[in-house]
């Protein structure tokens, strides 16, 4: 009995629509989105406490 082969569905697809959201929906989710990145860019790099933004940006441009 052969199984049947199945595709692989493109990576940059989209999988699932996205949902429609109301004017008051779409204005919490960038309320939360811009909390999110703010906290992200303020929050020091995981696996690498005490390390400065310099020492961050000498190593990325060392590579």
């Amino acid at each position: 009995m052969k199984i049947p082969l199945r595709t692989q569905s493109d990576l940059f697809a989209i999988a699932v629509p996205p949902p429609e959201l109301s004017d008051e929906e779409r204005l919490k989710a960038i309320a939360l989105l811009r909390c999110l990145l703010v906290e992200a860019v303020i929050t020091p790099t995981a696996g690498q406490p005490g390390q400065s933004l310099a020492e961050v940006r000498d190593e990325q441009d060392q590579r």
